[in-house]
Parts: structure tokens; sequence; C-alpha cells
């Protein structure tokens, strides 16, 4: 049951936001000034401040609609063969791996969202990825303190995230169709993306604490069948709400170093294989994360972050219908290091940790083990998104990633088996982001 969720959970993966270019048509601004490397994901104090105030920020010489799109073609080359797809090679695979149509930036009546459809072409399978609408009110205090405050409706925990430090939007959240990828997730770390909708409030205190609470639901299977998002009928089922919540202190030191250190959780409870008559599971995931950034100079960029996510499983139905252990636990453990020139050439790398019980009739690994550990570098180039050379309207990213395994649920041996290098190049382009001349 675990290892179909994460397959799925795979196969409809929210890929980490792009800059895209709709923000910089409502803002007038490059995609480097939110985002690290003029690409993204990773978010600068700007990015941070336009999505808290809700996606609304703008200086109103473009108002046509902020549409943005994005296609992605790569090549995967993986160490060793693995089954192919259909229509495509046991390995070395080249292919237009996603098309996204989004919708992002201001709605009206002070709603902003970051709202968008993605193709599958490997697949060929179509998803509502990414839902995220926001409203913020300002309270002004004595002594001027202010209270940046107000609501959202998402389509996954964490979607409305700040920082990334947390699953959604750290570095290495892409994975590859054509590539391996670990039988162990916790629900948290993306098992819920596109199947949940939520609503919750958010504040930021005097600019230094972050507090958030949601509450989600299971989407009615009907709806996740017209959304692109089918799902088997042995496919496990979220009973009742989905409790968010999330807390964030953050500081600036003379302008030039950051730090956010945080903590983020939820509970579920669920029917193990959709089977309603042994009662429910519980799940709980609770995080703690952090984060780094230098600031201070206007060709270098550095930034650090590093996330521990603990999971208890309460197996009451589990233990029943599927005959696993009345109650397994998961730990991840994520530290990654990013280092940008010029918001041109962007190096990073990252180590991962996944470690937990032994149960083989819910891990569904060979020995029971989840236990999985590796490393990723990457090399980004990014050529426009900034003030020279500008196009407003488009932009650019060239990367090679290699993601190494010495450890792959629970096995050492053959382990870099697994080993995946991926050659990427992604454009992203507004229609209407070079109408207007500022």
């Amino acid at each position: 049951m675990a290892a179909l969720a994460v397959a799925f959970a795979a196969m409809f993966c929210v890929r980490p936001a792009a800059a895209l270019p709709s923000f910089a048509q409502q803002t007038g601004e490059p995609c480097a000034s939110c985002h690290v490397g003029a690409y993204g994901p990773q978010l600068k104090p700007y990015g941070r401040d336009f999505k808290l105030f809700g996606y609304v920020s703008g200086d109103g010489a473009n108002t046509l609609p902020p549409i943005a799109a994005l296609v992605t073609g790569s090549f995967t080359e993986t160490q060793a063969d693995r089954p192919a797809l259909a229509h495509y090679a046991t390995n070395d695979n080249s292919a237009v791996t996603s098309a996204l149509l989004a919708y992002a930036g201001k709605v009206g009546w002070g709603i902003g969202t970051l709202s968008e459809v993605t193709y599958d072409p490997v697949r060929r399978k179509y998803a509502v990825s990414r839902v995220d609408f926001r409203r913020a009110f300002t309270s002004s205090f004595a002594g001027g303190k202010d209270l940046i405050w107000g609501a959202e409706l998402n389509n996954r925990p964490g979607l409305q995230d700040l920082w990334n430090s947390t699953p959604v939007f750290e570095f290495n959240a892409a994975t590859s169709a054509f590539a391996a990828s670990p039988a162990a997730a916790s629900l948290i770390d993306g098992k819920l993306s596109g199947r949940v909708a939520g609503a919750g409030f958010f504040a930021m205190w005097d600019d230094w604490l972050y507090t958030e609470f949601a509450d989600y639901g299971q989407l009615d299977r009907n709806l996740l069948n017209r959304a692109g998002l089918a799902t088997p009928a042995t496919a496990d089922r979220y009973q009742g709400q989905i409790p968010y919540w999330r807390l964030a202190a953050q500081h600036s030191f003379a302008d030039t170093h950051y730090w956010e250190v945080g903590a983020y959780g939820l509970h579920a409870d669920r029917f193990p294989g959709d089977i309603q008559t042994a009662g429910t599971d519980g799940l709980s995931d609770l995080g703690f994360d952090a984060t780094y950034q230098y600031i201070g100079s206007k060709r270098h960029f550095v930034a650090a972050h590093a996330t521990w996510i603990h999971e208890e499983d309460q197996l009451d139905a589990a233990r029943i219908t599927a005959k696993t252990a009345a109650a397994d636990y998961l730990d991840t453990i994520r530290a990654d290091v990013i280092y940008s020139f010029a918001d041109t050439w962007t190096p990073a790398v990252e180590w991962f940790h996944t470690s937990g019980s032994t149960d083989p009739k819910f891990f569904k690994t060979a020995n029971g083990s989840p236990n999985t550990d590796g490393y990723v570098v990457e090399l980004s180039y990014a050529p426009f998104g900034k003030k020279s050379p500008s196009i407003p309207w488009a932009n650019l990213r060239l990367n090679a990633r290699y993601v190494g395994y010495t450890r792959f649920n629970g096995a050492t041996a053959r382990a870099n088996a697994n080993n995946t290098l991926f050659i990427g190049v992604n454009l992203a382009f507004a229609p209407f982001g070079g109408l207007v001349k500022r």
C-alpha cells in the first residue's frame, strides 16, 4: 500500500516552482529579484514577501492576464537499465517530460493565485497539479509593529510555505519518470499532492514570527478523476479532517545574513487500501527546518537548508487487513547548500537520509527496510531572468543533475544501480508579458 501510494505521488508529483514570467509581467521585476539563480524554486526576500502578500504586488503597467507556460525537456541515463515505459527504451531516454499552463498573479478583490495544469507527455496524462489562492491583510499597531495576516486555499499541505526547507519547494523536489524512486516517504512529503483541498489562516507578526493553521480533506474520487488524478479502487482513503500547522521565526542581520528556524506537522486518519471494515490507521508527521541565506552581494548568493521529518504510523487497521506491524516509524533528513554567481551559474549539493522500522508488509521493500541514503549534485545555467540581458516575457534554464545512492530501500548491494544522470532544458514564457513597454 505504501509503495502504491508513493508510485502515484511520483506519477503526479508537484514540480518545484519556476520563476514564472507572469509574475515578472505583473511586478516589472526580473525573475532574479524573487528567485535564486533567476529561475527557482528558492526564494529571496523579495520573493517571500511577494508570496506572503498573496501574489498581488505589481507596478500597474501590465494588467493583461498573468498567464505563463513552461515546457521541460530532458535526457535521463540510469546506471543500470530499468523497465521501459511505453514508447521509450530501458535507458538513455530523451523526452519532453512536462508541459505546464499557469494562471499566476492577481485575480481580483485583493486575491492572488498560483494555479497550474500539467501535462505529462511521457505517461500521456494531465493533472491539476497546484492550486494556491491567498488573500492578505495588513494591521498596524503601536510602536511600529505590524501584522500581515490572511486566508488561503490550496491543494497540498505546505504549498503555501515561504521557505525552501520544507518538502514542497526544497532543492531536490523534482524527479525523473525514467529513474528509480525510494519506496518510502512520509505523508507530508508529497503523498497528498493534488488529492486534498484545504483552507487555512496565516499570520506574520512584525516580520519575524510566522504562524499558520490549515485543515484539509480528501477530494471525491470522481472529482480526482476529472482532474486527471485517477486513483485505483485499492488506494488509501483518508478519513475526515487532515490538520496542518506551521510555525517559523526569521531574522536578517544588517541586510547581509538571513536565517529561519521552524516546525511543521500534520495528522491524518486513513482506511488502508480503502478497506473500511477494520477501522483506521493514524499517521502523524512532525518536522523541523532551518534556512540560511547570504544576501549581501549582488553577484554572490549562498543558501543552505535542512529539514528533519519524523512520522509515527499507528497501524490499527493495516495490521488486520495487510498483516503489518502494529506501529511503524519513518525518519527523513535532507540538507543542501546552493551557491549562485550573478544569478546565472548555480551549483548545488544535497545529502539525504531515510531510516525507519522494518516491516515488509508496510514499506514493501525486499527486506522490509525503508533505509535510503544518497546525494545530489547539480549545476544550472540561466542566461535570462535578470535586468541584463532582459527578456521580461521569457526565461530559460539548462541544468545537469546527478543523483547517487549508497543505500536504496534497505540494501547497500547494487544501490548505485539506481544512480541517475538527468540533463534538463526548461523554457518558461508569458504570452502577454512583452506587450506593454515599461
